[in-house]
């Protein structure tokens, strides 16, 4: 199974893993429709997609708390083509802090953006997902989403509602299994961000000092599962990391 051709979804493509995707799933031949909150972000990873591979992804300015901007985004990437076989809900925001130094505001905003998002944009998107031939949706979590992890300043509303979207990517995926169409959860632990396009990218870390991953073993990961055969279904990706030999 390969990429080239596939028309994909990104959200939060503005910057770090977002990013990373949108730059990488284009270099592997994807077609791609990327949405953020900011467009000036959004279109520094657009010029980096132009530059690296020539193509010109569609951009949307969408804010993933706002329940018409999703909808419309739909809307125009429906306009746009007929139908799309990736979708990978990458947006949400992060929160950190003590659990009563934060405003409500910024919880509601937190839970809204993953969990309200990733539900809604799935919902918008799942009409032109099942025209595809074969369909994946990817949703992008965090090990805050697993039971018994203690991040050390990830907030608790943070922690909701990545358990949010853990349950329901849950649910969908045993919802859509008989459509075929894969739902992948993904794990990933607190990671550096580095772009495709530095040589950072390509180099090994040296694991006798550095035991951190990177958003380049995260891509890694999504890519090899969508690359599967899909007679085979990997549900679930949890990184780690792990001390060296």
């Amino acid at each position: 199974m390969e990429l080239a051709g596939k028309k994909v979804v990104i959200t939060g493509a503005s910057r770090g893993l977002g990013q990373a995707l949108a730059i990488s799933l284009a270099k592997m031949g994807a077609q791609l429709f990327l949405s953020a909150r900011t467009t000036d972000s959004l279109n520094e990873t657009c010029r980096l997609v132009e530059d690296t591979t020539g193509q010109v992804p569609l951009r949307y300015a969408v804010d993933l708390r706002n329940s018409e901007q999703i909808r419309s985004f739909a809307e125009a990437v429906q306009n746009e083509s007929t139908e799309i076989d990736i979708l990978i809900n990458n947006g949400a925001m992060w929160l950190a802090g003590d659990f009563d130094s934060v405003s409500d505001e910024e919880i509601s905003d937190t839970i809204n953006s993953a969990a309200v998002g990733t539900t809604l944009s799935t919902r918008h998107f799942l009409p032109l997902l099942r025209r595809s031939k074969g369909a994946d949706i990817v949703n992008m979590i965090s090990v805050c989403g697993l039971l018994n992890v203690q991040h050390e300043s990830a907030h608790e509303a943070f922690h909701a509602a990545k358990f949010a979207q853990a349950g329901f990517t849950d649910r969908l995926r045993h919802r859509l299994k008989p459509e075929g169409i894969r739902v992948i959860g993904v794990y990933p632990p607190d990671f550096d961000d580095v772009s495709p396009i530095d040589p950072e990218w390509s180099q090994p870390r040296d694991t006798r000092n550095d035991q951190s991953i990177s958003n380049r073993h995260v891509v890694e990961a999504i890519t090899f599962a969508l690359t599967r055969d899909r007679i085979c279904s990997i549900n679930t990706i949890q990184l780690d990391t792990w001390p060296s030999a």
